[in-house]
Formats: structure tokens, sequence, C-alpha cells
């Protein structure tokens, strides 16, 4: 008797682990591989149950400190959005000496001094072409590589070194010194500026970049308000086009110096949302506390604006009875396809969802953690919203125990670019909703 006890409860505990073995291979798949339960015979599909009926509960908020010091890009500009409001962008950098021990010679002449940037995207009302201000500060206190800034980081600037007004061109590209160069913004600083860099190089502050950098702290590049129609532009600083030139001649030669920027520069970029008053009511309602509101329309905004707060509180109502074998889960997320407005903010390439630990901090899923590629999270066109594939996520938690803290929904890369987006909440109609597929195991 004891044995024949012992058989079956070793086939149970085999039969459960070839189950749960086929639901890890299927989950790995994606939904166009050759390997799921859409292709299995009907006798083959191991009475699998899929649910979509789970409650689920979001709503848009401030958004959490987000990191913007030493990122890819640098951004800069103005506009106001007609869902969020107005947005501000603005970045501080450090500059280092191209080479040590500068001597500009003899009877030094200061014939300009240039700040360029090299475009590397325009984001907002670009199709407009609208013309912005943007100008030049000396930055009026040091900042350090190794110090953590944020969106709201501030920084103090001092004495203006110049400003330019322009409308993007990321087409035309500029020739300079017999070289055609990648576009680029090229904003005239004051010759002044360029005479003090030539004096403190007789000081001994030029014989190397940390010498340099106790003289000059750095610049910051900072839009007026002048345009509500304008764009958030995105810079390349640290390429080979990009830095502060100072064009000179003295008694023997005709000459140019350059400041690089380099992943050796402190730099950050500073996000002013100003306030969401004039923006849309239900994303003002939900920043307000009224966070019903979120179950019809939600809102995404990177650049320290807005995230979403997502909870799913019943996952181990599939557990409560049996043990379960996850095969597949999903979480699609719809959006507004009535939002028009996307054709002068286009939605994000990708968006972030991440878990909640105990102490609110956000933390990776599983299933990114194993593939970022197969949890996807990128945008379809052609079903009009965002999937992630959490397979691994969901089947830990409802076999493993523990408790969950809910998950954050983010843009992918919200420090460096400003794309937005309007999304359908769990209860709209086609709404935002977690399928799962499913085998029980009594």
């Amino acid at each position: 008797m004891v044995n024949t006890l012992r058989l079956k409860k070793l086939l149970k505990t085999g039969i459960f682990s070839l189950l749960f073995l086929t639901g890890i291979i299927l989950s790995g798949c994606d939904a166009d591989d050759q390997l799921g339960l859409d292709i299995q015979p009907p006798g083959d599909e191991l009475n699998t149950l899929k649910t979509d009926t789970f409650a689920i509960f979001a709503h848009s908020r401030l958004a959490d400190s987000v990191r913007s010091d030493e990122t890819a890009q640098s951004l800069a500009g103005y506009y106001t959005d007609p869902i969020f409001g107005p947005l501000k962008a603005s970045f501080c950098t450090q500059l280092r000496l191209s080479s040590n021990d500068v001597d500009f010679g003899d009877n030094v002449v200061i014939d300009s001094v240039v700040l360029h940037l090299e475009y590397y995207n325009v984001y907002g009302n670009a199709k407009q072409n609208n013309k912005m201000t943007f100008e030049v500060y000396e930055l009026q206190e040091p900042i350090y590589l190794d110090s953590t800034y944020y969106t709201f980081s501030t920084f103090e600037t001092g004495q203006k070194l110049g400003s330019k007004t322009f409308a993007p061109n990321m087409n035309d590209s500029v020739y300079m010194g017999g070289e055609v160069l990648a576009p680029q913004l090229r904003i005239p600083l004051s010759k002044d500026f360029g005479k003090r860099i030539v004096d403190a190089s007789t000081q001994g502050y030029l014989s190397s970049s940390s010498s340099f950098e106790d003289f000059c702290h750095g610049i910051c590049v900072v839009p007026t308000n002048a345009n509500t129609h304008g764009s958030i532009i995105s810079f390349d600083i640290m390429s080979a086009n990009s830095g502060l030139t100072i064009y000179y001649h003295n008694d023997d030669d005709t000459l140019g110096f350059k400041f690089n920027i380099t992943q050796a520069c402190a730099r950050f970029s500073h996000f002013n949302h100003f306030d969401f008053s004039n923006g849309d009511p239900s994303l003002l309602g939900q920043l307000s506390g009224d966070t019903t509101m979120g179950q019809q329309k939600l809102f995404l905004q990177p650049l320290g604006g807005a995230e979403i707060d997502l909870q799913i509180p019943n996952l181990k109502s599939l557990n409560s009875d049996f043990s379960v074998v996850i095969h597949r889960a999903e979480l699609f997320v719809p959006v507004d396809l009535n939002d028009h407005t996307q054709d002068y903010f286009p939605r994000p390439a990708k968006l972030w969802l991440v878990g909640k630990d105990e102490d609110g901090k956000n933390v990776n899923l599983t299933d990114y953690n194993l593939s970022s590629t197969n949890y996807n999270g990128a945008y379809d066109e052609e079903t009009g919203c965002y999937r992630f594939v959490i397979t691994r996520h969901i089947q830990e938690f409802i076999t493993g125990g523990g408790e969950n803290f809910g998950y954050s929904l983010l843009v992918s890369g919200s420090s460096i670019y400003g794309n937005r987006v309007v999304l359908n909440g769990p209860d709209n109609e086609n709404g935002l909703r977690l399928e799962v597929s499913y085998t029980l195991v009594e």
C-alpha cells in the first residue's frame, strides 16, 4: 500500500514537472514562432484554459525620480502640448580640452567663438518648422561626474555668452573647413568669453582639463518660452562634430581650438513641466487624486512628466485550489486611437513595464532580464497596442508566493525621448488587459 501511494505521488510530481517545462518552452516563443498553442492539434492542448478577466486598476501619476545625467543625448527646447501642457528642456555640461598645455601664441585676436551641437532628433512641432531661441550661459557652480542628477535637478546660470533664433534643420549639412559635416546648430558666443579663455591660458588654467574646470565650470543651453509651437531637440553632444571652438589668429597663423564634450564630462538635462492645468481634464483629475478616471483613459509622458501605476490584485486567484502551469501571459496596452495630436507628437516606439518592491522602487521583471526581445514592449501599428510577454513573472508569482506590490508603466528611454502617448484604461471598450493561457493540475 505504501509503495503504491509513493508511486502515485511520483507520477503526479513527474506530470506537473513536465507541464511546467512545457509552459516555460511555450512562454519563450513569440506569437509568430512555430511552437505554441495555436498550432497544436485539439487533443494535444493539455486542457489549456485562457482568461482575460483579471481586475486591473490603473491611473496616471507624476513621474518618480528620473535620472538625466550622463545620457546618450542632451535635450533643449520648449513647446506647449495640448494634452500635457507646456514643457521646457535645458541642459548643462562641462567642457574638456582637446589637448593639454594650450598656447595660443602671440598677439591673439579672437575672430569668433561658436558652440556647435550635432542634431540627433527633433520632437514636437517639427513639421511646422517653427523658430525658437536658445540662450547659452556660463555655468555658475561646478557639477560633478560622480554625482547623481535628475530631471528636476536645477543649475545656476552665470554670465550670458550668446543666443540664436533658428528653425531646427536636420536635413542640411554644414560646410566647414573644406569638409561636409552632419546637420548641426551653431550658436555664436561672445568674443569676450574667448578672450577670457586666452588670458586664462597664460595663468595655467589650460594646462589640463581639470585645471580648466576650475576656471570654467561649464555651459548651459536654455530655451526661451517665446514660441509655444516649438520643439524639443535632442543633440548628440559627444559627437566629434559637437563642442565649443574658438577661432583666432595670431602673429603666425589663423587657427581654431576646440573644447570637446566627452564621456568624462559631467552633464545633465533639466525638464520643467510647469503645470498640467491647461491639459486634458482626465489627466489633471488623475494627477489631482481622482484615480478612478484612469479606468477609461491613461497618460504617459517621459522627461519627468507622467507615468502609470498599475495594480492586478487578484492574480493569485488562479492558484486558489490548484497547481497552475502558465503557458503564456501577455499584457496588452491599447492606445487611444482618437488622439489625433499624435500627428505632431508621435507615440513612443517602446514602453517599459517594471515591478515594484516593498519600498516602491522599480525592479525589472524576470522576462525582461531573460530576454528583453521576447518581453517586447514595442508598439504594433496593426493592433494599435503595446504588448508585454510576462509569462515567467506570472508563473513565479502565482506558484512561488510572495506579495505583489504592483507595477509601473513608463516610456522606454524616458530621460532622452520626448514621445508621449494616450492609452485606453482597463474599463475602456478596448481596454488594457492581461491574457493568461494556463493548465490546472489537481
